[in-house]
């Protein structure tokens, strides 16, 4: 009787309908009312179990359950108490933490990864910068087993892939190839994983009848534990579930209703899980694909899926990524069998036949070699611009006309559509103008109309102060793909001019690794000697050096002086941008200033020499260029204590608005012809 109710109700279209409402009315509610930590930002010890952990370097990051989630961060003093926690943390050991709670960053550079939004979808509201650790372990069954699992996959010498494939533990594999191929979802625990891993155990539990879809099962629900219980795996699981119930119920759903019922569960369950990469990748191929019926001939099969796939998944692609590769279609049609048919089962036939390690690793090589040369492949890399999410609704609802009707209109709206996208932010009469926060660095972007020139100021870069190997980490942002990712979204992919005022790290340092990601047609540097950064990117860029350069839209004036030291012979320029001025003043010094006072330096806006330091900024310089607005490219708390008092009483003596970008983050100008508009990200 029970289960003749529960048919009919499943049934019902018009409990789907409610659900459906029920759902999105908690979504609604969830993402407008804030959550706010439970704990004081003057707690300085906290009492958890460690939910999961990451050792990367010097770092150890902890994912705590507590009185509610918390991130954590603790540094190594040596490698040997590296290796001493390393032997001694696993998954639910209790640990008590002491250290200063603080609010995560948000993104100092528009439209690039904000991790206090990542962390707030994942219930995490604050973050620990641990100053003592104390670990103890657990008695629980599961947990040990799980980091035993973790410790034993260790051992082996391809161990990041083993962790990857088997655990979905990313944490220690270099990704940037694998995702500029378009194929990061097959290092994704996800439904390929899952549905592989459940056809290999209905062969091999043949014999135990209708008992072995609840043994899967079971072991399924085990797995999605090893993994962390990520969406992606949630879904693959539980869809695998709840078609087994209901054939053995005979509850005679659709998989497309059952699939809809677990869409709409696990959004009631964690509405977050809506902002999740995995969540929307899983969801959005399999839903498609449930619709798709399938063809004769394997690789052809393959070919109509992975363009399928491609297609629903290039909104989730371009909105994290700001650009696709249109040959990972092509790509996958190797990376796809031999993942799934050589790669995957290799891991799990390593894992208990140690002795094979060998064929392991040139199963692996293989795998690496195609990568790679996948990779300096870039004619298929297309950018695509930032634009509001819900404008791609309509690229889902030309998706859906096509799927259904299946005629070639929509394949051409579809394009229409991605064209117009690509080229929305060229169509701009304005210039802009952006100090992007590097830390203590500079680095400006200025963009002319149409975006038919482009012109880089510096680059910033992070100093890396001779770290020991134990110390380096594998696994981080760098600041040059956060620039490159900046510039994608606003769909800039080549720089015409980039100009490096001088040789200093925090000036240059990520040069040449954005001339290898993106197309820079010149670099101009200063006619000083040249240091060891400036001297190795001569050498490998010789061809596109340049000493003069007469801009297309932009007006150029060069200040030249004769300084020997580093700083001070830093270019010296002003750029006209329309009516309006921008004097960029590098790291020149007071003595740079006073030889400028013979030139015509009266500009809109400065940005000011050295960071503010008290070398630079002098009165009688700052009141002849009498600027609207000063600038200052500043790293927070800084070891040098810029910018100095003695700059920023200057400036207020003179009424001159300042702005700092260790305060604002990334600072902008709009400029027209007839006005120039300041816009800060803080």
């Amino acid at each position: 009787m029970f289960l003749q109710i529960l048919k009919t109700i499943l049934q019902s279209n018009k409990f789907l309908i409610f659900l459906t409402i029920i759902t999105i009315f908690l979504v609604i509610l969830a993402f407008l009312i804030p959550k706010e930590s439970v704990y004081s930002l003057n707690t300085e010890e906290i009492n958890g179990t460690i939910n999961s952990f990451k050792i990367d370097g010097n770092m150890l990051r902890l994912d705590l359950k507590a009185k509610e989630k918390i991130t954590a961060f603790y540094y190594f003093d040596s490698e040997e108490e590296k290796n001493r926690i390393a032997s001694s943390i696993g998954y639910g050991y209790k640990v008590t933490l002491e250290g200063e709670l603080a609010y995560p960053e948000v993104n100092s550079i528009p439209n690039t990864f904000n991790y206090q939004k990542y962390l707030y979808y994942h219930n995490v509201y604050l973050i620990m910068n641990v100053s003592k650790i104390n670990i103890s372990s657990t008695n629980n069954v599961w947990q040990n087993v799980k980091t035993n699992i973790y410790r034993y996959l260790l051992r082996f010498e391809n161990s990041d892939f083993l962790l990857a494939f088997l655990l979905g533990n990313t944490s220690n594999l270099e990704l940037e190839q694998i995702r500029d191929n378009g194929i990061s979802h097959l290092f994704a625990v996800s439904g390929m994983h899952i549905s592989l891993f459940a056809l290999v155990l209905r062969k091999m539990l043949r014999k135990f009848g209708s008992k072995k879809d609840l043994i899967i099962s079971l072991l399924l629900i085990f797995y999605a534990f090893l993994v962390g219980f990520t969406p992606s795996v949630l879904r693959s699981s539980l869809l695998f579930i709840l078609i087994s119930l209901n054939s053995y119920f005979e509850l005679k759903l659709s998989n497309k209703r059952l699939f809809l019922y677990l869409f709409l569960a696990l959004l009631i369950y964690n509405p977050f899980y809506l902002m999740d990469m995995g969540f929307q990748y899983s969801f959005a191929i399999c839903f498609t694909f449930l619709f798709l019926k399938s063809s004769k001939g394997y690789f052809f099969n393959l070919l109509k899926t992975s363009l399928l796939a491609f297609a629903i998944s290039l909104p989730i692609t371009a909105m994290n990524f700001y650009e696709i590769n249109i040959l990972s279609v092509i790509w996958n049609l190797f990376f796809v069998p031999y993942v799934t048919f050589i790669l995957y089962p290799a891991c799990f036939i390593v894992i208990f036949f140690p002795f094979l390690s060998a064929i392991f690793s040139l199963i692996l090589e293989v795998f690496n070699l195609v990568n790679s040369w996948c990779a300096n492949i870039k004619i298929g890399v297309i950018i695509i611009p930032y634009i509001a999410s819900f404008i791609w609704i309509i690229y889902y609802f030309l998706i859906a006309l096509f799927l259904k009707f299946k005629q070639k209109k929509y394949v051409l709206l579809i394009m229409t559509f991605l064209l117009i996208v690509k080229i929305y932010p060229k169509i701009n009469l304005n210039s802009f103008v952006y100090f992007l926060d590097v830390g203590q660095g500079d680095a400006a972007v200025f963009i002319s109309p149409w975006q038919k020139e482009v012109i880089m100021i510096d680059t910033g870069g992070i100093m890396n102060y001779n770290n020991e190997s134990w110390q380096e980490r594998k696994n981080k942002i760098s600041q040059s793909e956060t620039i490159k990712t900046f510039l994608n979204s606003k769909g800039i992919s080549k720089i015409d001019l980039l100009i490096l005022t001088h040789g200093d790290y925090d000036h240059m340092g990520n040069a040449q690794e954005l001339v290898n990601k993106l197309t820079v047609r010149k670099i101009m540097l200063n006619k000083n000697n040249f240091n060891n950064l400036e001297s190795d990117l001569f050498k490998k860029y010789r061809n596109k050096i340049v000493f003069l350069y007469e801009p297309v839209f932009f007006k150029l004036t060069m200040f030249y002086n004769q300084s020997k030291a580093e700083n001070n012979a830093s270019l010296i320029f002003k750029i006209n941008v329309y009516s309006n001025t921008f004097l960029m003043m590098g790291d020149a010094s007071k003595n740079e200033e006073k030889e400028l006072l013979k030139e015509n330096i009266l500009s809109d806006v400065i940005k000011i020499g050295h960071h503010g330091s008290n070398t630079s900024s002098d009165k009688t310089f700052l009141k002849t260029v009498n600027p609207k607005y000063a600038i200052i490219s500043v790293g927070r708390n800084n070891r040098y204590n810029h910018p100095s008092k003695e700059t920023l009483k200057t400036l207020n003596e003179l009424n001159i608005p300042y702005f700092l970008t260790s305060e604002k983050n990334t600072l902008w100008f709009k400029v027209s012809k007839k006005a120039l508009k300041l816009y800060t990200l803080n």
